[in-house]
Formats: structure tokens, C-alpha cells, sequence
């Protein structure tokens, strides 16, 4: 239980005469049985070793760069060292502190977040940082030559729905009102509030983000978009079948394409079999099992 699983997913391809090894999981072992040859593991990403409390206080004097910040949480907090960050000029707005009952995976994601950035785990178990993908990085295409091998499963949710965005930021420098942004979806998207209104009344459902270390109007509109965007995404769920793609990560944006519509959606969960030749099942979550001895298994060239 005190060990991690790594998970691999190597493809041999011809034109190179060499296996590719694509990295697709690694995390803690969380549970465990055996039932005579047969152990069932679960594992998690490497996030659940920084849920527990931060338990030593933690300070860091304002103008700090935000990115450093973050990581020392997570270095400092919870042990880690490995990290895919990328190189940020936003600084704190203030001293920034933690108690000892705070969360460091919970609180690197709220500092994240209000960079408008992505804080995940990867399959090289290295904690990393991106930017939301704004366009698709793969189509999903039924027919011959396309990926997509069970028909399309479609559903809408708009009780959570959020077309508008409201950011309300900190006090600039030499300003004395804080700033305030409003970002609302565009009138031809069919989930806007003039599409969803009744009788000439937009209908407009509003989600507001309070973050006092947004500091420009730039600032917040960016947040804005990329949250608003985010929002009206997640009111699209598709699930189908596939032939694997190892190299997608949760929260890509991804599309597929078929005869009848075509639609875009954020890749939120998905499962890759460990059986060469089984397919992959997007938008949701399956028990896959393996054949007896798989586990470490790459045949030989």
C-alpha cells in the first residue's frame, strides 16, 4: 500500500521499427484484494497524496511569483518535486499564508484557477500546469479510417448552466474602485442568454468569481472567457467507443465527427483497456480487467 502503479502504453510502429512508450497513469495504490491468483488494485492519480492536511503553516511575502508559489506549496506541503510548470510574471498581491488545517492540492488549485491555468497530474506522474486547450487536439470520425466504433450517446444538462461570467477583482495600484468584469456568451450561441430568453428578456445565468489578486481589467477578462468558455462545454456529455488514442489528457478539448451532427466537448473521463486490441470507452469510466501475467508484459521485436 506504501507503492505507486505506472501504468505504459507501448505501440509498435512499423515505419520506425521501434516500440513508442506513452506514459498513461501514474498514482498510489488505494485498495487492494486477492482472491487466490486473481488481485483486484485500485489506484489514484498522485492528487490524493496532497489532500491531507498541510499541517506545518506556510508564508510567502507579496510581490512573490505566483507559479513559484504553487509549487512550493506542493513541494513543501506534500513532498512532491516533480513538476511541468511553465513560466509566469503574476506576482502575489499581498503576503500569502497557510494554516495548518488547509489542503495543498485544494489551495495550488485555487492559485491555478485564478491564473486561468490547469493544475493535473500526467502519466509521467509529474504535477503539471497548461493552459485549457481553446481547440480541439483530436476528432473523433466514424466511418472507414475513423476511430469512433459504437454509435454516439448525447446528453444535455443545463441545471448547472452559466452563460455569463462575472470576475471581481482586487483594487489596482492607484486606483480606488476594484475592478469588475462582465463576459457573457455571444448572442448566436444557442445556450446565450438571447437564445435562452423569453419574449425580448434575456435570460441570463450568472456565475460569479471573486478573486482580490486580479488586478486588470485584462486580467479578469481573460479569467472570464476561459471560465465561460469551460462552463458551456460541460453542458455537452458524449460517450462512445473508440480504438485507443493513449496520448489524450483529461481536460483536452476533443470532437467528434459523424454522419448525423458533429459536436465539441472537454475530455473529462475515459478508459484505456491494458488487452492490446480492446477499445477505449469516452465519457466514461469501465472495469477493465487483464489477462493473467499482462502486467508488465511488451512483446518482443
Amino acid at each position: 500500500m506504501d507503492r505507486m502503479i505506472k501504468v505504459i502504453y507501448s505501440v509498435k510502429v512499423p515505419q520506425m521499427n521501434a516500440w513508442v512508450d506513452i506514459p498513461l497513469f501514474c498514482g498510489p495504490v488505494i485498495s487492494m484484494d486477492r482472491d487466490d491468483d486473481v488481485i483486484n488494485v485500485e489506484a489514484q492519480g498522485k492528487e490524493v497524496l496532497a489532500k491531507g492536511a498541510g499541517w506545518n503553516t506556510f508564508t510567502r511575502k507579496k510581490n512573490t511569483n505566483k507559479v513559484n508559489v504553487i509549487k512550493d506549496i506542493l513541494k513543501d506541503l506534500a513532498g512532491e518535486n516533480k513538476f511541468d510548470f511553465p513560466e509566469l510574471s503574476n506576482k502575489l498581491p499581498s503576503d500569502y499564508s497557510l494554516g495548518r488545517e488547509s489542503i495543498p492540492w485544494d489551495s495550488a488549485k485555487s492559485l491555478t484557477s485564478g491564473l486561468s491555468r490547469q493544475l493535473f497530474y500526467d502519466g509521467r506522474g509529474y504535477c503539471r500546469m497548461r493552459s485549457l486547450p481553446g481547440t480541439p487536439v483530436f476528432t473523433f470520425k466514424s466511418g472507414d479510417g475513423g476511430t469512433v466504433l459504437t454509435a454516439p450517446k448525447l446528453s444535455y444538462d443545463s441545471s448547472e448552466l452559466k452563460n455569463v461570467i462575472q470576475v471581481k477583482g482586487g483594487i489596482p495600484k492607484g486606483s480606488k474602485t476594484a475592478v469588475n468584469v462582465y463576459v457573457a456568451a455571444p448572442s448566436t450561441h444557442p445556450l446565450s442568454p438571447q437564445k435562452l430568453g423569453r419574449n425580448g428578456v434575456p435570460r441570463r445565468l450568472l456565475e460569479t468569481i471573486e478573486d482580490d489578486t486580479i488586478r486588470t481589467k485584462a486580467e479578469a477578462t481573460e479569467k472570464a472567457g476561459t471560465t465561460l468558455n469551460d462552463r458551456l462545454l460541460q453542458e455537452v456529455s458524449v460517450s462512445f467507443d473508440a480504438m485507443p488514442i493513449p496520448f489524450l489528457e483529461p481536460g483536452d478539448l476533443c470532437r467528434i465527427q459523424t454522419e448525423e451532427y458533429a459536436t465539441t466537448f472537454r475530455l473529462r473521463q475515459f478508459s484505456v483497456s491494458l488487452v492490446a486490441g480492446e477499445n477505449m470507452s469516452v465519457g466514461t469510466i469501465k472495469k477493465l480487467a487483464i489477462r493473467k501475467g499482462a502486467i508488465g508484459y511488451k512483446p518482443k521485436k
